[in-house]
Parts: structure tokens; sequence; C-alpha cells
């Protein structure tokens, strides 16, 4: 074995230039599969950090009504019931974000625009969204002020700027008259035409009053450590509440229609990326098939003076994984830093495919991933096919006619 080893790495590097070609074929292989992949996966994150730090959160405390019919009058009473089943679990809780939020008419001397008010804890909100990089004149509110904060379209249609009056009315709860007029503190501005041109933010207990609900919730929205014990939480959490008036949803329940886009988005990456691997093998075996055609008188004066078929095949098996195992590792190497780059720049989009992306409620921007299970997957992916392909010389060897080949 020792000198079947010794043989098949010095055959490499008797023919550096055919060995280098066949290295490359294995190494673009892999680089292509891990910037394809790293490329999906990036996407589908940003998908998922954007429905989770926008909207949904890991997981969500709801009223038993209100996900069937989201209005105020299903605000759910935020006691302590729901206080001590979070503490029970606070290991797994990074941290809560409760908020009330509702549909208003906002308007200014004669002009009026619908708008969608949420009562919020600055600091917990800004921790879960960045609220604080996207300000853009005035200030966020803190504890203990009671003066709105809203988006840069609905500052633009209303004509208004920091120190300005906004008068809000709605409906409160339980059919309450919600009216109020609050001071325009600052303005935020949005990547997102949707949230843009609607949201305003009020601190949670001066919404709660302005929509006659003290102590309640349209939800209670938790951040986790490890989101991927979001639904054994989610089972475990709801045991400690009172089914008929609280319930528990995940971020999957609560956005089944983004959960079925990512599905389908899912098989058909899937479905490429199984053509790339083809092409891949095809490009792999393409010059496997070159260096046998070269080798082939080689190989039968190896046969004629006395080597057996077994030995000749294992050492071409042998330079087949040597070849496929430094192609792989070339390819990661390589893949790594574009992957990489990429990561920490990502491209931005114009045109049809950035209006693409915001209607899917994303930031126009193409997300690269550099998760390790990417590198090791297609790393494994493109070696095994290195060696399903690199089989071809193994059954070439034992059909060989040794005369015939030793006399090209």
């Amino acid at each position: 074995m020792k000198m079947l080893l010794a043989l098949a790495w010095r055959n490499l590097w008797r023919k550096k230039r055919r060995t280098f070609i066949t290295l490359s074929s294995v190494m673009f292989a892999v680089v292509l599969a891990i910037g394809l992949m790293s490329m999906v996966n990036g996407m589908k994150q940003q998908m998922i950090r954007s429905v989770i730090s926008n909207t949904t959160g890991h997981l969500q405390i709801q009223d038993v009504l209100y996900h069937d019919e989201p209005t105020i009058d299903h605000a759910m009473y935020y006691g302590e019931e729901v206080k001590n089943a979070i503490e029970k679990y606070e290991d797994h809780i990074a941290y809560t974000v409760p908020r009330i939020e509702g549909f208003c008419l906002a308007s200014k001397e004669i002009s009026s625009r619908g708008v969608y008010l949420m009562g919020v804890e600055p600091e917990k909100e800004d921790r879960m969204n960045d609220l604080s990089s996207r300000l853009r004149a005035g200030r966020m509110f803190s504890a203990g002020d009671e003066f709105a904060v809203i988006a840069q379209g609905v500052a633009n249609q209303l004509d208004l700027a920091p120190g300005d009056t906004i008068v809000l009315l709605g409906q409160g709860f339980q059919g309450m008259t919600a009216a109020g007029k609050f001071m325009v503190g600052g303005i935020l501005e949005f990547p997102l035409p949707e949230m843009n041109n609607t949201l305003v933010y009020l601190p949670l207990t001066t919404a709660q009053y302005f929509f006659a609900a003290p102590d309640r919730l349209n939800s209670l929205i938790l951040m986790l450590y490890d989101q991927s014990k979001a639904d054994e939480l989610a089972m475990k959490i709801q045991e400690e509440l009172d089914d008929e008036w609280y319930i528990l949803k995940t971020w999957e329940e609560l956005m089944p229609d983004k959960l079925a886009a990512f599905e389908a988005r899912d098989a058909q990456v899937r479905v490429f990326a199984w053509v790339l691997y083809i092409v891949a093998g095809f490009g792999i075996f393409g010059t496997i098939i070159t260096m046998m055609h070269e080798r082939l008188r080689e190989f039968g004066i190896l046969l004629s003076i006395g080597m057996k078929r077994s030995q000749l095949a294992g050492v071409c098996l042998v330079e087949t994984v040597f070849i496929s195992i430094i192609g792989v590792i070339a390819g990661v190497v390589a893949g790594f830093p574009i992957v990489y780059y990429f990561y920490r720049n990502p491209i931005p989009l114009a045109d049809e495919l950035a209006d693409t992306m915001i209607d899917f409620g994303l930031e126009p921007y193409m997300s690269f991933s550099i998760d390790t299970g990417i590198f090791v997957y297609q790393a494994l992916t493109i070696f095994f096919i290195a060696l399903v392909v690199g089989l071809y010389p193994v059954r070439k060897v034992f059909r060989l006619d040794m005369i015939s080949a030793a006399r090209k």
C-alpha cells in the first residue's frame, strides 16, 4: 500500500500540467457550488432576519382571538400570568418586545393620511430592529417622553418636521374613541416604502393611554438566544398559560405565506444546484478522459512488464483521491475570501430586481452567508462526485488491451 501511495503521488507531479488541469476542474466546481449556495443561504437568512426583526420576532404571545381578527379589541392583558411564564424560561429568552398597535388617521391642518401607530419601549425596539440607526432628524423618545417619532414618508406627505404637532384619530379598546395631539420629536427613514409611508411610533404607556387599553398589548414578542429551539419553547410556555385567553405562535405560524415562499425557493435552488453538480461532474469527467487517453501507452507498458491490473487500478484510484482532496481544499481556500467579501459587502440591486425584493418586504441587497455547513456540504458533494468520476480509470484499466495500448 505504501508503494502504491508513493507511486500515485509521483505520477501526479510527473505531468504537472495535466494534474493542474484536473485539479482546476475540481477547484472551480467547488468555488461555483460554494458561491451559489452561499448566495442562496444568505438571501434566505436575509428574508428570515427581515421577517423576525421587522415584524414577528421568534415567538409571539397574543390573545387567543387576535391572530384571526387582529384588532385592538383583542389586545391581551399583560399581567402576572404572562410575566411568570416568561420568567420561568428566561434562560432561553434574550429579551421581550411589547407592542400595542393599530390603524389611525394622522393629520396636520387640512392634510391627512392613514398611518399605522405602534406603541413600543424604545430600548427593546431598538435592540430588535435597530431603530436608532434609521433616525434622520430629531431624536428617539425614551422612558417618560410623550412625543411621537414618525417615518420619513409620513413626514413628507403631511409636511411635518421635528417640533410640529401631529393629530391622531382612531378606535380604542372596546369601542372607545382614540384621539390625541402629539409633538413630532424625530423622523425615521426605512428602506421599505410600506413602512416608510405609514409608521408612527409612540412610547408604550402613551400609546396604551391613547387606545384606552392600560396593561394591554397586541402582542408580546419573544426574541430567543437560539432560534432552533423556538418550537420546543413555544410548547413549554404555552403549557404555563391559560389556553382560553392566550396563544403562543412561532414566526412560521404568523407568516405562512413567507414560509411557503421560502420552501418554494429552496426547491428551485436544489434543482439548480444539482444541475450545477451534473455540469461540474461532466467537467471533471472530461479532464479524466483526456488524462486517460494520454496515459494509455504508459498503462499498456506497465501491464506488459508484469504490473497487476489490480495494482494499476489502485494507483489510478489513489491518484483520483489525491486530486479530489487537493482540488476540494483549493476550492474552499479560493472560495472563502470571495464569499467573505460579499458577506461583508452585500451587492446592491437596482431596477426590477430591487422592486421585487422590496415587494417581498426585503431590503434591495443580495446577501451572502459564511455558514460553515455551506463549505463542508459543498466540498463533500464535489469530492464524492470526483470520486465517482474517478472510477472510470479503474474500469478502463481492467478492460484495457495491454498489447494495443503499449503500441500507441
